[in-house]
C-alpha cells in the first residue's frame, strides 16, 4: 500500500495562551470564549501541550515561528533585524546586516520628545523615499531603508566586515539624549558597524529636520519625524528553506499573514506569503478573507499553509480583555468557514498559538500554549473543549520547539525515516 501524503494546515492565535483571571473567576479568555467549530474540533483530534522554545522560557515572536517552522532557535536565529527587513520587502543575503528603526521626534540636543513621531506617519513612504535618494552609502557601506507600517522602518547595510554586534541608538524612552551604538565586543567589525550606524543617525536628522513634510507637520501641530532611532541589529545567516531540507518532502507552502516580523520568518525559509485583501494585523482585521485564502491554497497545490492572526496578541498586550475573548471568537468563526470547505479526509489541521501573552502581564512568558492536532488518522482524545486546562489531559503530552512540526510531518506522511 503507497502512504497518501496529506495537507496540513497550521492555525496560530498569536498570543492566544493566557492565564487563569480573576474577572473570569478563574477561568481564562479560551475557557469563556464561544468556540463551537474549534471545541468540536478538538473533539476529534489529540491535544497537548507546546513549550516554543522550552519549559520557563519567554519566546520572541520570531525565535517562536523559527520553532512553529521546524528550526532550532539556538542555532537559525539572526536576530530581529534581518526578519523584520525581509518582512517589508528587502532581499538578504548571509553577512549583510539589518536593524529595526522609527521615524521619532527630537529637539536640537537630540533629546527624544516621542519615540514614534506620533506613531501615524502617513508620510512614512516619501520620508524613506527621500532617504533612500540622498544616502546611498557611509564609510562605503550600501544603505538601503525599507518603509513599514506607521512610524516604523528598517535599514539594510550592505558591505564587508560587518557585525550585529552593536548597541541600539534608540533609548527606549523619552527625555533622553539618542545614544551612540557602540561595538559590544572587542572586534574591528562590530567597531566599524557601530560608526556606520551613529554617522547614519545624524545623517537622518540632518536631512530630515527642514524636510517640507516635517515642516508641514509642524504647521498642523503634529511631532515631526526627524530622525530615524535604531535597534536590534541582527547579521542575516544562511538558513535552508524547507524544500531544501533532506528530512523533509515538501516542496510547495503558503504563509498567510500581515505582520512583517511573521512575514520575515516565513518568507526565510521559503514560504509563500500573502496578505489577503482586508487582513490588517490588528483586532479589526478580516478573518473571513483569511479563510478564503486558505480554502483555495488546500484546493490548490499548497501543502502545507500557515494561517497566523495577530489580533489576539494585541489585545493582550493592550490588556483588553474584552477584545481578546472577541478575537477568539472570530477566530472559531474563521475556522468554521475553512473546516466546512476543505476535505478533512486529505488535511491535518492544527491548532495553537506562537507563545502565551496574559492579560495581566502584557508580556510573552514562558508558559507552554495548548495544541489541538486534528488527522483522519489519528487516535483522538475525546476531549470536547479547547483550553489551557483541557490540553493538559491531552494525549500528545508536552512537545517542545521543533517537535511541534516534525509530528505535523510525520502524520501527513512527509518525514523521511532517520537511520536504515
Amino acid at each position: 500500500m503507497i502512504k497518501m501524503m496529506l495537507k496540513i494546515l497550521l492555525i496560530v492565535g498569536d498570543g492566544m495562551a493566557d492565564r487563569p483571571i480573576k474577572e473570569l473567576h478563574g477561568k481564562t479568555p479560551l475557557e469563556v470564549a464561544s468556540k463551537p467549530n474549534i471545541d468540536e474540533l478538538a473533539s476529534r483530534s489529540a491535544l497537548g501541550l507546546w513549550d516554543p522554545l522550552g519549559p520557563g522560557l519567554r519566546p520572541g515572536s520570531d525565535t517562536a515561528h523559527l520553532a512553529l517552522f521546524g528550526y532550532d532557535p539556538r542555532r537559525y536565529y539572526p536576530g530581529r533585524g534581518p526578519f523584520e527587513a525581509l518582512g517589508v520587502g528587502a532581499e538578504l543575503r548571509p553577512g549583510e546586516v539589518a536593524l529595526r528603526g522609527n521615524f521619532a521626534t527630537v529637539d536640537d540636543n537630540l533629546i527624544v520628545i516621542d519615540r514614534r513621531a506620533g506613531r501615524s506617519l502617513p508620510e512614512n513612504p516619501e520620508l524613506v523615499k527621500y532617504l533612500n535618494d540622498n544616502i546611498q552609502h557611509v564609510d562605503g557601506v550600501e544603505v538601503r531603508f525599507y518603509s513599514a507600517t506607521e512610524h516604523r522602518v528598517a535599514v539594510v547595510l550592505r558591505g564587508s566586515a560587518l557585525s550585529a554586534d552593536v548597541s541600539d541608538t534608540d533609548p527606549h524612552e523619552v527625555g533622553v539624549k539618542v545614544l551612540q551604538s557602540k561595538a559590544l565586543c572587542d572586534d574591528e567589525k562590530a567597531i566599524k558597524t557601530a560608526n556606520v550606524i551613529n554617522k547614519l543617525t545624524l545623517l537622518t536628522y540632518k536631512l530630515l529636520k527642514d524636510h517640507p513634510l516635517n515642516l508641514k507637520r509642524i504647521e498642523n501641530g503634529l511631532p515631526p519625524a526627524n530622525i530615524i532611532l535604531f535597534r536590534g541589529a541582527g547579521q542575516m545567516s544562511y538558513i535552508p528553506k524547507l524544500s531544501e531540507r533532506g528530512d523533509i518532502i515538501l516542496n510547495k507552502y503558503l504563509a498567510i499573514s500581515a505582520t512583517a516580523l511573521v512575514i520575515g520568518v516565513a518568507k526565510s525559509v521559503g514560504f509563500d506569503v500573502i496578505t489577503p485583501p482586508g487582513v490588517t494585523g490588528g483586532i479589526n482585521t478580516n478573518l473571513s478573507s483569511k479563510a478564503e485564502s486558505a480554502i483555495q491554497a488546500l484546493k490548490g497545490d499548497y501543502e502545507l499553509v500557515y494561517l497566523h492572526v495577530k489580533g489576539t496578541d494585541a489585545a493582550s498586550h493592550d490588556g483588553n480583555l474584552e477584545a481578546k475573548i472577541k478575537m477568539i471568537e472570530q477566530i472559531d468563526g474563521m475556522i468554521g468557514k475553512i473546516i466546512d470547505n476543505i476535505d478533512l479526509g486529505s488535511t491535518i489541521v492544527a491548532i495553537t498559538a506562537d507563545h502565551a501573552t496574559p492579560i495581566y502581564v502584557r508580556d510573552h512568558t514562558g508558559d507552554p500554549v495548548p495544541l489541538a492536532i486534528y488527522s483522519p488518522f489519528i487516535i483522538c482524545d475525546g476531549i470536547k473543549s479547547f483550553s489551557e486546562r483541557s490540553a493538559r489531559r491531552g494525549s500528545l503530552g508536552r512537545l517542545r520547539s521543533v517537535d511541534l512540526m516534525h509530528t505535523l510531518l510525520d502524520q501527513a506522511n512527509r518525514i523521511r525515516k532517520y537511520g536504515a
